[in-house]
């Protein structure tokens, strides 16, 4: 069994210890679900934005590529893979997990691409289609995750078009964590599965202390082989595999945490906003 939690942030108001332990007790939980708690294969999908480059700092922690981690957090190292943009934590007390690097792209018309798997640099602002484009160019996987009101209206319509214009299995969607339990499934998921783009679920914390056990909470569960040396390489042929049988799992957001979320949220880019003005 693998388990993939597909839109991962680290922000600076995670305690990474306890993000971390998080990770690992989430995928417990779900591989233990199917009698394979002590038999899975784990991996966290960093999607990091424009301010962030978690990955590199960690992989800071990992020395040399030939050694083990030369530093700690708590009782966790860092190890190098044959990879440049992935990393395998281990804890001294529990099955460990890989961490892939990845980045999170916004467009001109204010949707997210999630580009998978990569340590390349892409410029924010520029329109949905060059970004899909670009992200590909790198090998890549491009993602267009959903977001509370971002695919309805205008938006809703070029995506719409986006995929309607779909010819190749290298696009997804992307669900997360924080979708409402309350909304329906997005009409848009079923009309690209249609189209043969699957949907990757993911995540997808907010940038408060309190969001930091939610890593490994939602995702998915599928079936192959990952290498200790090549895990993204690995991971990456699985997923564009169209033979490969995704099962989703995790629970969708309480509409309490929701609403109090949303609100925390506009609150935190007020005074974001205020730092800079």
């Amino acid at each position: 069994m693998i388990l993939v939690d597909a839109h991962v942030h680290i922000y600076d108001c995670f305690d990474l210890q306890h993000f971390l332990d998080s990770a690992v007790k989430n995928f417990k939980a779900e591989a233990a679900r199917w009698g394979q708690e002590d038999d899975f294969t784990a991996l966290l999908l960093l999607t990091e934005t424009a301010r962030e480059n978690w990955f590199h700092r960690l992989a800071g922690y990992a020395g040399s590529r030939s050694g083990n981690g030369t530093e700690s957090i708590g009782n966790w190292t860092f190890h190098r893979t044959n990879e440049d943009y992935s990393l395998y934590a281990q804890s001294e007390n529990s099955q460990g997990f890989f961490l892939i690097a990845g980045r999170q792209i916004v467009t001109a018309e204010n949707l997210e691409i999630l580009a998978l798997m990569t340590d390349r640099q892409f410029e924010d602002g520029r329109p949905l289609e060059e970004v899909i484009q670009a992200v590909k160019e790198t090998s890549a996987i491009p993602v267009i995750p959903w977001g509370f009101g971002k695919w309805m209206g205008k938006r809703g319509a070029i995506l719409e078009n986006i995929l309607r214009k779909g010819k190749d299995s290298i696009l997804f969607l992307g669900d997360n964590s924080g979708r409402p339990v309350f909304l329906p499934r997005p009409s848009l998921f079923e009309f690209a599965e249609k189209k043969g783009i699957r949907v990757l679920p993911g995540s997808d914390s907010l940038p408060f202390p309190s969001e930091s056990h939610r890593v490994g909470c939602f995702g998915l569960s599928i079936h192959g082989t990952i290498s200790r040396e090549h895990p993204a390489r690995d991971l990456k042929r699985i997923l564009l595999d169209p033979k490969t049988r995704f099962q989703a799992y995790g629970n969708l957001e309480n509409p309490y945490r929701f609403f109090r979320n949303q609100l925390t949220a506009q609150i935190v880019k007020w005074r974001y906003k205020q730092e800079w003005m």
